[in-house]
C-alpha cells in the first residue's frame, strides 16, 4: 500500500487503513516565508518529507464581524526597548471603551498582554453591545490553497473558537472568577460567539467545503486554569453541537489542546473530534502514548507526543530514542502522526543546534514512519 500525503491524512481523519504513520513538522508548508534564513534547509527537508499541513481562514470577526473598522480603534506605541512596541486597540462600544495592551515584539518573538480589555462583569456588558455585521463571504483562497498543495497534504480550514474569544478578553485569572461571580453571563458572551461562529460555518459548509475544520482554546479551560466542569460548560456544551454540524456534513474535525489531556481524550471523542493535537507528555501535559493507545486504540486520531523543547535541547541520542519510543507507540493506534508540540519557525534566532535537531528530526523520523510501512 502507498499512499499520497493527502490520502494519508484523510484516512486517518477517516479512521481507515493507513500505509504509515503520518509525519509533520508542525508550520511547515511550501510558503517562502522563513523566519530566519537558518530555517531553509528545514524547510525544504520538510517539503521533501514530511505530510504537509496548509491552513486558511475565511474573513471572520467573532467581536463586530465586517464592522470592526468602525468600533475599534488601533495604535502604536514605541517603548524604552527598540525591539517592542506596545499595540494598543480600544472597543468603542455604545456603553463605553475597553482598552487592551499587547506588546509587540518587532523582530518575531512572541508577544504577550499588558492590559486585558475586560476586566469586570460590567465589561462584558459592553462587549455585547457592540455591533456585529458578518463579512461578505468568500472562500476563493481556501480552494486556491487546496490545488496548490495538491497531494502533499491537507488544507485546514480554520474556526475560531467561541469559548476562547472570551479568554482573550479576559485573560485567565478575571475569567476564573467570572466563572464563580458572573457564570451565566458568561455562558451568554459565549453562546453569542457560538451563534455567529455556526452561521459563519453553516456558509462554509454550503459551498461544499468539508474541511477538514481545525481550531484551538479548549487548552485555556482545563486545569489549572478551570475545573473539568467548566472544560464541560464551556467547551464541550457548545463544540459538540459544531463537531455534529461538521460531521453530518460530511466533514472532519482537528482541535489543539496543550496541557494535561489524558483525562480529557474521552470527552474530545464523545465530542465528535476526529485528530487531537499535541498530546504533550509529562511534565508539561500526562499522556504516556502508549498507555493512551492501550485505552483508546482507534477511536481518536493522535498527533504530536514529542516536546518542541526536545527538539530544542535534546543530545541527538536522546531524541533518537523519544522518536523510535513516540512511533512504536502511536503505530498500534493505526492513526497516528508523529508531530513536535509548537511549530518549527516560532524561534526568530535559532541557534545552530536547534536546526541541527530539526534536521535529525525530519530524517530520523522519516525513517522511523517507513520502517512502520505496510506492503
Amino acid at each position: 500500500m502507498k499512499l499520497t500525503s493527502r490520502e494519508r491524512i484523510m484516512r486517518i481523519f477517516q479512521n481507515k487503513e493507513i500505509d504509515r504513520p503520518g509525519f509533520k513538522l508542525w508550520g511547515a508548508t511550501t510558503s517562502d516565508y522563513l523566519l530566519h534564513p537558518a530555517y531553509r534547509p528545514v524547510r525544504d527537508l520538510a517539503i521533501e518529507k514530511t505530510d504537509l499541513f496548509g491552513g486558511y481562514y475565511a474573513p471572520f470577526h467573532v467581536y463586530c464581524g465586517s464592522k470592526w473598522h468602525e468600533q475599534i480603534e488601533i495604535y502604536d506605541k514605541d517603548t524604552d526597548q527598540p525591539t517592542w512596541k506596545d499595540h494598543h486597540v480600544i472597543f468603542h462600544t455604545p456603553k463605553g471603551d475597553l482598552h487592551g495592551v499587547e506588546r509587540i515584539s518587532t523582530v518575531g518573538e512572541p508577544s504577550y498582554t499588558i492590559e486585558y480589555w475586560v476586566k469586570e462583569p460590567e465589561d462584558l456588558d459592553k462587549l455585547m453591545s457592540l455591533e456585529y455585521e458578518p463579512f461578505e463571504f468568500n472562500l476563493d483562497g481556501f480552494f486556491k490553497a487546496e490545488e496548490e498543495l495538491g497531494d502533499r497534504g491537507v488544507v485546514l480550514c480554520g474556526l475560531d473558537h467561541a469559548a476562547y474569544a472570551l479568554q482573550r478578553l479576559t485573560g485567565s485569572e478575571t475569567l476564573a472568577y467570572f466563572t464563580v461571580d458572573c457564570r451565566e453571563k458568561v455562558h451568554e458572551v459565549i453562546s453569542v460567539f457560538s451563534a455567529r461562529l455556526r452561521a459563519h460555518l453553516d456558509k462554509i459548509l454550503s459551498a461544499g467545503v468539508k474541511g477538514p475544520f481545525e481550531w484551538v482554546g479548549p487548552e485555556l479551560f482545563i486545569p489549572p486554569l478551570l475545573s473539568p466542569q467548566d472544560f464541560m460548560d464551556f467547551v464541550y456544551a457548545y463544540d459538540k453541537p459544531l463537531c455534529d454540524e461538521i460531521h453530518n456534513a460530511g466533514g472532519y474535525v482537528w482541535v489543539h489542546c496543550h496541557g494535561k489531556v489524558a483525562n480529557f481524550i474521552e470527552h474530545f471523542i464523545n465530542m465528535g473530534v476526529d485528530i487531537l493535537n499535541p498530546l504533550e507528555p509529562p511534565k508539561n501535559g500526562d499522556v504516556i502514548l502508549s498507555e493512551i493507545v492501550e485505552k483508546f486504540g482507534n477511536r481518536i486520531g493522535l498527533e504530536g507526543n514529542i516536546e518542541i523543547q526536545e527538539i530544542l535541547q535534546s543530545t541527538p541520542e536522546r531524541l533518537k530514542m523519544l522518536i523510535e519510543e513516540c512511533v512504536e507507540a502511536g503505530r498500534k493506534s493505526g492513526r497516528f502522526i508523529l508531530c513536535p508540540s509548537a511549530g518549527y519557525m516560532e524561534y526568530p534566532f535559532p541557534d545552530e543546534k536547534y536546526i541541527e535537531n530539526l534536521l535529525l528530526y525530519i530524517n530520523y523520523g522519516y525513517e522511523c514512519v517507513e520502517r512502520c510501512r505496510k506492503e
